[in-house]
């Protein structure tokens, strides 16, 4: 170990070995090489990936098995009229932070758009544009221009930004 890596550092490199592979299987000294840290280290970035709701994981004796976390979500339904929507703002220079449609890890998209500009659409039809303030493991913190709102994630189908 050539240097103590911080925690967002190791949460970024677990959640990219997670996407390139699929998810890890093996021991945790396995996991402590690839990872290049100690093992007191471990169940503590494993914990903050699955509060933030990146990540499951099952320890069994020596071995480890880290997945991404799936969600269980009502069926999305966008219609075309917002596809269309969604489309035209895409090509007006947005780009997809995360969408329903996509699935995947989220939280290393959001955390670079803290304090900067998204636009939401949900499920209901409606769509709120603000600033990112904050999230967890299901809602996101947004500043509007009519004030604070609490968005609850099941209620997203996508987050755009413009860079």
């Amino acid at each position: 170990m050539n240097r103590y890596k911080t925690l967002e550092e190791l949460q970024l490199e677990l959640i990219d070995l997670i996407e390139e592979n699929g998810e890890f299987r093996g021991s945790i000294n396995d996991f402590m090489k690839i990872l290049d840290v100690k093992q007191e280290v471990i169940i503590p970035l494993l914990n903050s990936l699955k509060a933030s709701g990146d990540i499951n994981y099952e320890v069994d004796g020596e071995d480890i098995i880290v997945r991404p976390a799936t969600f269980s979500t009502a069926p999305t339904v966008i219609s075309s009229n917002r596809e269309d929507e969604i489309e035209k703002k895409l090509n007006e220079g947005y780009k997809i932070v995360a969408s329903s449609l996509l699935g995947g890890v989220q939280s290393r998209n959001l955390r670079k758009l803290i304090n900067k500009k998204i636009l939401i659409f949900f499920r209901n039809g409606s769509k709120a544009e603000g600033k990112l303030k904050g999230f967890d493991r299901f809602v996101l913190r947004v500043n509007t221009p009519m004030g604070r709102m609490l968005v609850f994630k099941h209620s997203i189908t996508t987050i755009l930004y413009k860079s």
